[in-house]
């Protein structure tokens, strides 16, 4: 089934009301986000950890080992309080959990340690529920029915923090459990840090609708994030800290951006770089995958604000890991008239996904024979399409 928005207000929190007496009623929790997973993903994961908590519940988070050292403060919290990080798939037991939820994850082929997932989930007694707010034309609903909080939204962490506003309400349940802090600190420092990650400060939102709610929930949660931190401590106090944090480029990063900027061209109002495996493979022998990986989103926000419209970056995915050609499209703060989505759409490309903003997409590499033709039409037309 496609995803779609939540209808109304009364259905959203119907959802997340089933939510909540899950979380009362179920003893066992696994998180799963998707594969090479972003800020947004990883901070929604410790965030509903940290929520499972306060209710005394086994819970655990599934971030693949060779992901570790991107999330070094994300990881810090679950060390300190006592979360499970599960970074090999054969951790995962039948038996050891009643409860899988999905997190920022387009559709289940995107699941990272699909594979043993689908054998638990296929169990009887296991409930599958997902928070995500992709709605992109491709997208696929992970969680059972009564059990999807995808909703458009800045990003899966905002959805997060919307039920643990209405979580405060339930006073019987508070006094149930012993809940005396919903708002910790470190749980408003992962929800802030999914919301800047993903919309960077709100800048590649559109629709008044997402503009409302981030407006509410940055400030409130930056107002909290400010209360609780020690000033002098030298840890994060503002919105503006954890995005600077998130921005800074570790050396190999830096010296990966170097030698991929390099390479940016422009046509019309698209700053693009497009590799051919010549290049590609050049690049694979000085960095791993997950620094390219990294690298490219960060080019391509460079990119899209250079040319006040859009970028685009191509390369050929490591042959080890995929025989892909592997693509992303990043709309600048400033122009907002095109919804990145489409473009998939005009093109016919099924393999891929994101929001109004930023998109990825792929396909087979045995499905292009002429690589500078294949970006020169994909250029031409997304500018027909901004004309």
């Amino acid at each position: 089934m496609k995803k779609e928005r939540i209808p109304n207000r009364w259905k959203k929190l119907k959802i997340v009301d089933s939510f909540i007496h899950a979380m009362v009623e179920r003893n066992s929790f696994l998180m799963a986000g998707h594969q090479s997973p972003d800020e947004d993903c990883v901070a929604s994961m410790v965030a509903f950890c940290l929520l499972m908590g306060k209710f005394n519940k086994k819970q655990a988070m599934i971030l693949s080992r060779e992901n570790w050292d991107k999330f070094p403060y994300l990881l810090s919290i679950c060390k300190y309080n006592s979360i499970l990080v599960i970074g090999d798939p054969e951790v995962i037991q039948q038996g050891d959990f009643d409860t899988v939820v999905a997190f920022d994850t387009p559709k289940p082929s995107m699941l990272e340690f699909k594979k043993e997932l689908d054998e638990l989930t296929a169990q009887p007694l296991v409930t599958v529920m997902e928070i995500d707010h992709h709605l992109e034309a491709d997208g696929e609903y992970i969680g059972q029915e009564g059990y999807r909080l995808v909703d458009e939204a800045s990003s899966t962490c905002e959805l997060i923090g919307y039920l643990a506003v209405r979580l405060t309400k339930k006073k019987s349940i508070i006094r149930q459990f012993g809940i005396w802090e919903i708002f910790s600190r470190n749980f408003v420092l992962a929800i802030v840090t999914g919301m800047v990650g993903d919309s960077k400060m709100g800048q590649f939102l559109k629709t008044r609708r997402e503009k409302r709610y981030y407006r509410y929930f940055s400030r409130m949660f930056n107002k909290m994030l400010i209360e609780k931190t020690d000033k002098n401590s030298g840890n994060f106090s503002s919105i503006e800290d954890i995005l600077t944090e998130l921005e800074k480029l570790s050396v190999q990063e830096e010296n990966c951006f170097r030698d991929l900027f390099d390479h940016r061209r422009q046509t019309g109002v698209i700053s693009w770089i497009a590799l051919d495996y010549e290049a590609s493979r050049e690049l694979l022998e000085r960095y791993e995958t997950d620094i390219i990986v990294t690298v490219v989103k960060y080019t391509a926000n460079i990119l899209a604000d250079e040319s006040g419209y859009l970028s685009l970056i191509a390369f050929y995915d490591d042959p080890e890991r995929s025989d892909l050609i592997q693509l992303r499209m990043r709309r600048s703060h400033s122009y907002k008239e095109l919804d990145l989505r489409s473009v998939i759409a005009h093109f016919g490309f099924t393999n891929g996904g994101g929001h109004e903003g930023a998109v990825g997409f792929r396909l087979p590499k045995s499905e292009v024979a002429d690589f500078d033709s294949f970006i020169k039409n994909i250029i031409e037309g997304t500018l027909e399409l901004i004309d």
